[in-house]
């Protein structure tokens, strides 16, 4: 009777011509219907030259009576028989196997045939049985433990085989799965789907792959790409081989990768990418509705504050609690994103006008504005808002974004924490603030900054010091405003690298004084509060106090008040190690900021300056003389020392040196000079 199987179409034959055995499939009249090169070679004939002939064609007579025995006890027992094997061929030779014969089925359980494995049994091989043992459970051990679902099924679609892993999914033995179909596996729908892809396959006798999703035993949807190979033998219905490898770890993982690269890792919102596909996709209908957008940039006021004393993790966590609150606040049907460091980008669709706009981000503000607890520590923000509004401002969203950004950067250069509708105007300040951040980066490595000098003054009029003001004399562009460029290097992250240069120029300056026989003559420098953060500071310092033999209190550094009280316990261990490695500190601007009188005594800082809002009209009002008369009275019960800055009128000294003043800088004695000028400055004073 004939197979129902055409082996040639299997596609595991590739690998029973490596198995080191031979493989051999006969049916009841023990011809044979397959046969791998092992068993090809053993004969030495080609698979053609086998096909259809039994042992008897090239085995002598006895034995091939004994071959056809032992495979009729296997078709008539139907169990698996193992045996040793002699076989003496008909061209000379006697060559000894052990083999493993079982019995083949069809789909309705009759007997059709007998498979084997024979493994030659080497006379050398002392551990003969060990080896024999190992191949003869080859085969099976290669189809259950393969890592892809192997089966196989009639043209009714009965399952004939399936492997270990095929049987795991389903939950069932070997038994309860031969003769079912997909009907009693899997739901209605699943079946009916499985049942029109095998009939595809038979029908058209093609080999079909693709993507099928199957629920599982374990009570899990399974991805599985699945190759069916459909099979017939002469005479007998065709039958489909099917390969089915599981790639449901796969699809996650491109899954992950896909929202990976369009959500933002530590929000879970969508980035700058998505959140524009997002807004896109909601433009068409708005205006074809001729409905009004917001757009809006929420930038959080000074976050990199937060980094910089709660540390990373602190602000991570602060930019998830403001991205939920963001989630809680906005209004269906509205896009959210973050788009990239502490800036959130808020789409509002539809609002009737600009007043509805402002009343659902002023909103958005207050709930931001709520204090927040990290670390154990109350944190407050406040956020800079810049909105531009669909279609006026634009009508696609990357046009709309740019707009709000460059609202959201005037808000900030009008003080921080307020909101600012997009005018035409602010197009070209971007761009101009694009091309000055740009020029800022190379600027130093340019050497295009320059220090400067300015006198401070003690009460008899002689020269006490200099302060290092920082300058930038950008090429093609003349001199930057200090109060533009200091405050964009701040927050481009570039004035920790930027401080450390002005301060080895003022170190460079106090040698060079020295060595032109001028003395020790102190200068102070401006300290930034990225500088204050940096842990580079103190070596820095140390490293240019040392190349420039600068002695104790002749380097000074300023830092402002508002600076210091960010995080007073830090401030206060960054400055005495500075203090100890021999620089003489100062609190700039005192007065303007929200000192606490208890750290005040804690900062290890020697002087206390003035700050020019209260000098300016204190020779003319009474309120801020007061002022000043206080502020220097309590300084000096501190046992610190006092310099008024701003000082430009000789009334405004006479007054402070009637209030005990100790020193005094400002543009009455000179405005800060070039290097060169401050030399000779210095010479001229000193011959006096």
């Amino acid at each position: 009777m004939p197979l129902p199987v055409d082996p040639n179409s299997l596609s595991w034959t590739q690998v029973m011509e490596h198995v080191g055995a031979c493989v051999y499939v006969k049916d009841i009249q023990g011809r044979h219907v397959y046969a791998n090169r092992a068993m090809c070679e053993l004969y030495g004939v080609t698979w053609e030259q086998l096909r259809g002939k039994t042992d008897a064609d090239f085995v002598n007579a006895p034995h091939a009576l004994l071959l056809q025995e032992a495979d009729r006890s296997v078709i008539e027992s139907g169990k698996t028989v193992h045996e040793q094997e002699e076989v003496v061929l008909l061209g000379g030779g006697r060559r000894t196997f052990w083999s493993a014969k079982v019995p083949l089925l069809d789909g309705k359980g009759r007997i059709i045939g007998v498979c084997g494995f024979s493994t030659e049994i080497a006379p050398e091989t002392t551990p003969a049985r060990e080896r024999i043992a190992g191949h003869s459970h080859m085969l099976g051990a290669l189809l259950e433990n393969v890592d892809a679902s192997i089966f196989l099924k009639d043209s009714e679609g009965r399952y004939l085989y399936v492997n270990e892993k095929a049987r795991k999914l389903h939950g069932r033995t070997l038994e309860q799965v031969l003769g079912t179909t997909d009907k009693d596996l899997f739901d209605a729908e699943t079946a009916r789907t499985l049942r029109l892809l095998d009939e595809q396959v038979i029908t058209r006798m093609q080999r079909h792959a693709g993507e099928e999703t199957l629920f599982g035993a374990d009570g899990c949807w399974h991805h599985f790409w699945t190759v069916r190979v459909p099979m017939q033998y002469p005479g007998m219905p065709p039958c489909l081989l099917g390969f089915a490898t599981e790639i449901t770890e796969l699809l996650d993982l491109r899954r992950n990768l896909r929202e990976q690269r369009v959500t933002d890792r530590l929000t879970g919102l969508p980035n700058h990418e998505q959140f524009v596909h997002a807004l896109t996709l909601q433009i068409p209908d708005l205006l074809a509705r001729h409905q009004h957008a917001a757009v809006v940039l929420l930038d959080l006021d000074e976050f990199k504050y937060v980094n910089g004393y709660l540390g990373q993790e602190a602000g991570n966590r602060l930019l998830c609690e403001v991205a939920e609150r963001l989630r809680g606040a906005l209004p269906e049907p509205g896009v959210l994103g973050r788009i990239g460091g502490d800036d959130f980008a808020v789409a509002l669709a539809p609002v009737a006008d600009r007043d509805e706009a402002v009343q659902k981000v002023q909103l958005l503000r207050e709930c931001l504005a709520q204090p927040y607890t990290i670390r154990g520590r109350g944190v407050r923000l406040t956020t800079s808002a810049g909105i531009a509004m669909l279609p006026s401002d634009g009508e696609d969203a990357q046009t709309l974004l740019e707009h709000a950004e460059a609202a959201m950067y005037a808000a900030k250069q009008q003080g921080r924490d307020c909101k600012v509708f997009y005018t035409t105007g602010f197009a070209a300040a971007a761009a101009q603030r694009v091309n000055l951040e740009n020029a800022l980066r190379t600027a130093l490595a340019a050497n295009q900054f320059e220090v400067h000098y300015q006198p401070k003054m003690l009460r008899d009029g002689t020269v006490a010091g200099f302060e290092a003001l920082l300058r930038w004399n950008r090429p093609s562009h003349g001199r930057v405003s200090p109060l533009t460029f200091i405050p964009l290097a701040e927050r481009l992250g570039l004035l920790v690298d930027i401080g450390a240069w002005v301060t080895r120029q003022a170190c460079e300056t106090m040698a060079t004084w020295r060595e032109a026989g001028l003395g020790r003559v102190p200068v102070a420098v401006n300290l930034s509060i990225s500088q204050l953060q940096s842990s580079t500071l103190l070596p820095r310092v140390q490293a240019s106090m040392q190349e420039y033999d600068i002695g104790a209190n002749e380097l000074g550094m300023e830092v402002t008040e508002s600076m210091m009280m960010r995080d007073p316990d830090q401030t206060i261990d960054v400055l005495r190690s500075l203090v100890q490695a021999g620089v003489d500190l100062a609190i700039d601007d005192f007065g303007t900021g929200y000192s606490s009188m208890a750290y005040l005594k804690l900062l290890p800082v020697r002087w206390l300056k003035l700050d020019r809002q209260f000098v300016k009209d204190m020779h003319t009002d009474a309120r801020d003389a007061d002022l000043c008369a206080g502020m220097i009275a309590l300084a000096h019960r501190l046992g610190l020392r006092v310099i008024a800055e701003g000082v430009e009128l000789a009334e405004q000294r006479d007054a402070l040196l009637a209030l005990g003043c100790d020193q005094f800088q400002g543009f009455l004695y000179s405005t800060p000079m070039p290097r060169q000028a401050a030399t000779q400055y210095l010479r001229s004073a000193q011959a006096r």
